[in-house]
């Protein structure tokens, strides 16, 4: 297993308008997400079939990852309404050894719609989301060896957190 680094950052407002059609995630958009994680990712990490990238997604809104907060959750949507990047947030991770803040779960973009700045701009939609709902922090895992993905987090502000950063 890949070891895993978790990010926090500080919540901010948005400063500019998003150059891409947007909207929240709602329950209906399942099916949707559940194929762009599987086509996103090399096969096998998000399962071995469509089938259980699929029963994944549905679980992660129903809450497996933590209770979702749909107003946090972004996605981005191409010209002719189709969902092509996603940001899914929960109110908190499941277990112990990551901050009280909400977590981003899940980022994704469809492999023909990368480079484009989707994901940096989703995350700064959720930021721009929690920031306005009073939440001061948001924070991440991203594995240590997935270093385009650690380089937009840091762009982000996002840095290293450990469990002595919290506060009593």
């Amino acid at each position: 297993m890949t070891d895993m680094v978790t990010l926090i950052a500080k919540t901010t407002p948005l400063e500019r308008e998003l150059p891409f059609a947007s909207r929240t995630v709602e329950e209906s958009d399942a099916a949707r997400l559940g194929e762009l994680y599987f086509t996103a990712y090399d096969v096998g990490v998000a399962g071995d079939s469509l089938d259980v990238a699929l029963a994944d997604m549905k679980a992660s809104l129903a809450g497996k990852y933590g209770p979702l907060l749909p107003g946090a959750s972004h996605v981005a949507l191409d010209e002719a309404g189709k969902i092509v990047a996603a940001v899914l947030v929960v109110e908190h991770a499941v277990g112990d050894d990551t901050p009280d803040a909400p977590f981003i779960i899940e980022l994704i973009t469809d492999r023909q719609h990368r480079r484009r700045g989707l994901a940096e701009d989703l995350v700064l939609a959720t930021m721009d989301t929690l920031f306005n709902d009073g939440k001061t922090d948001v924070a991440l895992r991203v594995e240590s060896t997935n270093s385009a993905a650690l380089a937009l987090y840091l762009s982000l502000d996002f840095h290293r957190w450990s469990p002595e950063e919290t506060d009593d």
